[in-house]
């Protein structure tokens, strides 16, 4: 797992649990938080490192205010998240450039966009944000982010004041509500990786983007097709396939694009910044390699190769070259997942010990490449890839043995297995499971997921288009099973009353979330939500597998894939 490259020390959340959990989510992945919960003093701070003051903050504190003063001056960041509309003297008014004026109380508030700071870039103009609001008057020399109206006139409520190396961002909500803002997340994760005054590239960069391997009319060249057209930022030139048809259906799908037959032919032409790998995944290696070494940032379709050996070659060579190296773990952006993500984050099933996912049914499997096994990797290569990221992200790390069954007993026509079920240990005891189906008459749960107080099921619900029309009459269609999200309900035990069951809300779609990040990335030097070490972890586990189930289920140990 990559480590954590930050550390924020968060004091004056004591029972703020909407602010709290603005912050973990936030800062998630790529920070290490600390809640201090008594008043912070001058040795709890660290050169560069961020602080974070809650509602609860002791702001009257002479020692506090020259420990944080000092801090600041010495580089490291500083935010400000629900200040108080009194109590907050001369002396923090001075270092945040802001004094709070008026208090309202907790509701649903409007943000506008105010200002032309890096940590508003590529936001929409306008979001909801959920919790108390403090109204700021913002001093000369500090910058206006965020404007709210109330009344009809919009206040300032949230800016920022640069320093030297560091910088005070001061956001006048308070979250109380369960429902964080994404967007105000995002500035709040902005704000604590500043390190020094932003020189973020200019916006009116657009990256190119090719695609290698073209699936048309809704197949992945097509997906990353729109997905690349409806971001800002990035633009789709060319694409890259040796079938004339699939080739002519990208020139038709997207006027604009170049098409070409060969991956050398592509390279020679080179004006593209960015390609996206969409073709099987044994080819996944080789061509990331060759973009890589073309000087291209790569994004590779799942899984982002079929070893380790290949994924640890293809990191070295991204990090030795500076590049870009991601991989579409789209899954990760699911409605169904995010909320149990953020409810295991939330703590309200206790600690996770157990997690099971399952996909399938009893049908034909398809009879393109995705079930050759010595073109997919395998049966686990294929939904694995996603369920298994999802089962490190929930956990947070890497098992230390995998073990895995599989069966051939029904689709002979095929080589994937037919059923592949496999099981991970933790050290410390903490087990899961990832079930793959195309014999089971009856579906799984898509989750069931353990906890020291309580689980969450997540059952598939099945997704049907009815129409009548003339000739024809009644038709319908069936989607996928997996491309709903679960219906989910949570249960936890209650001394005194027993088991309280209650529907789990799914999280707010968020579009396109990983092609936006891609571009915050390269255009605004954001955080990688997708880093490739982490695709890295998810190989392991898949390779490990793969071994376990043609090698009567052993357990393997993860070491024994990492070279």
């Amino acid at each position: 797992m990559s480590q954590v490259s930050k550390r924020v020390i968060a004091v004056g959340f004591t029972g703020q649990s909407g602010a709290a959990n603005m912050l973990k989510h936030a800062l998630s992945g790529a920070f290490e938080i600390t809640f201090v919960g008594s008043p912070l003093v001058h040795d709890q701070i660290g050169r560069g490192e961020t602080i974070v003051l809650g509602r609860d903050y002791d702001y009257e504190s002479e020692s506090g205010f020259a420990a944080v003063n000092k801090a600041v001056h010495n580089g490291s960041n500083l935010l400000i998240i629900g200040p108080p509309g009194r109590g907050f003297p001369p002396a923090w008014q001075e270092l945040s450039g802001v004094t709070p004026l008026e208090a309202k109380s907790d509701g649903e508030w409007f943000f506008k966009l105010s200002g032309g700071s890096s940590l508003t870039q590529r936001l929409p103009a306008e979001f909801a944000g959920a919790g108390a609001l403090t109204i700021l008057k913002v001093h000369d020399g500090c910058e206006p982010l965020l404007a709210t109206s109330v009344a009809f006139h919009d206040h300032p409520t949230a800016a920022i004041k640069l320093f030297p190396s560091s910088a005070v961002c001061t956001i006048g909500l308070n979250p109380t509500s369960p429902n964080i803002s994404e967007d105000l997340a995002l500035i709040v994760r902005r704000a604590a990786s500043m390190t020094s005054r932003p020189a973020i590239k200019s916006l009116a960069k657009t990256l190119g983007v090719a695609i290698v391997g073209y699936g048309p009319h809704g197949g992945m060249g097509y997906y990353h097709g729109k997905a690349v057209t409806d971001v800002d930022g990035l633009c789709l030139t060319a694409v890259v396939d040796s079938d004339g048809d699939r080739r002519k259906a990208a020139e038709q799908e997207f006027p604009d694009v170049r098409a070409y037959r060969t991956l050398e032919e592509l390279v020679k032409d080179g004006d593209f910044d960015i390609a996206v790998v969409a073709t099987p995944p044994i080819s996944h290696a080789e061509i990331s390699m060759a973009l890589l070494e073309a000087g291209k940032h790569v994004i590779s379709e799942k899984p982002m190769c079929l070893t380790m050996k290949e994924a640890n070659g293809l990191i070295a060579k991204a990090k030795a070259d500076d590049l870009m190296l991601s991989v579409n773990q789209s899954r990760r952006w699911d409605r169904d997942f995010r909320a149990i993500a953020k409810a295991a984050s939330e703590g309200r099933i206790g600690k996770l010990f157990n997690i099971e996912t399952f996909v399938g049914g009893f049908e034909h499997p398809c009879r393109a490449w995705h079930s050759e096994e010595s073109i997919s990797g395998g049966a686990v290569f294929d939904w694995g890839s996603h369920h298994i990221d999802q089962i490190v992200q929930l956990y947070g790390s890497t098992p230390t043995m995998v073990s895995a069954t599989q069966h051939k007993r029904v689709w002979h026509d095929v080589t994937n297995a037919d059923q592949i079920r496999v099981h991970m240990l933790w050290e410390d005891g903490r087990e899961a499971e990832f079930f793959q189906s195309d014999i089971a008459a009856f579906r799984k749960p898509k989750y069931f997921i353990q906890g020291t107080s309580g689980t969450i099921i997540g059952n598939y619900r099945p997704l049907m288009e009815e129409t009548v029309s003339l000739p024809f009459g009644y038709e319908q269609h069936q989607y996928h099973h997996a491309e709903a999200p679960a219906t989910l309900k949570l249960s936890r035990y209650e001394s005194g009353c027993g088991l309280v069951e209650e529907s789990l809300p799914l999280a707010k779609p968020q579009h396109l979330a990983f092609h936006r990040n891609i571009a915050d990335h390269l255009l605004l030097g954001e955080p990688l939500a997708v880093k490739p070490e982490s695709a890295a972890d998810v190989i392991a586990i898949l390779q490990a597998a793969q071994i376990s189930g043609t090698a009567g289920a052993r357990y393997v140990s993860l070491g024994e894939v990492q070279c």
